[in-house]
């Protein structure tokens, strides 16, 4: 299996606090100064259930998304990625993180600062066509997935879970063990 199309979603610890006005204006500055080809912020808080602020990018989108009615950060890796699946899935996850932290430290948050729960991440294949969700998806998946995460989390230091409707895209809840850290995750990854 050749994954593509890698997703990643973290959760806000604080969501009640998420203000998408505000995260639409902090995604907004990192339009001109990215190494990535930022597009656009789109403003989506009329669609249930999904994305509520989207910064599009011409390879990564990144959004404050609400599906499952839990908010976090959405990582989506839209174009082809070359390398093994565990590189892609390392490539990406650490994206996630980079990501997160960066917007956790970013001044441009008042009312709403996010800090995210670096112990909840979801792992998802954005194409049913590659990965569609069923047990054989995860037992392909899952030696490259555990790699990863155990170089991020430790040995034995987290648990999976597939979502297991098949009419929904193939996922991978991850739950570590204890309360990690964005900055040694990343520490860890990279």
């Amino acid at each position: 299996m050749n994954l593509q199309y890698l997703n990643w979603k973290i959760h806000l610890e604080n969501p009640a606090q998420a203000e998408p006005d505000e995260w639409f204006k902090v995604l907004s500055t990192w339009i001109p100064d990215a190494p990535e080809i930022f597009i656009d912020v789109a403003d989506y808080k009329h669609v249930p259930d999904g994305p509520v602020t989207l910064l599009v990018g011409h390879y990564v989108n990144y959004s404050l998304d609400a599906t499952g009615r839990q908010l976090g950060l959405l990582y989506d890796y839209k174009h082809p990625m070359d390398g093994t699946n565990e590189e892609k899935i390392r490539s990406s996850l650490l994206g996630l993180l980079r990501v997160a932290k960066r917007l956790e430290d970013d001044a441009g948050f008042h009312a709403g600062k996010p800090k995210f729960k670096a112990g909840e991440i979801r792992f998802i294949v954005n194409s049913r066509a590659i990965a569609p969700n069923s047990p054989e998806t995860l037992e392909a998946v899952k030696p490259d997935l555990v790699k990863v995460l155990e170089k991020a989390f430790g040995v034995g230091g987290f648990t999976l879970d597939r979502p297991a409707d098949p009419r929904q895209r193939f996922s991978v809840d991850v739950t570590a063990k204890g309360t990690p850290v964005l900055a040694d995750l990343i520490k860890r990854l990279a």
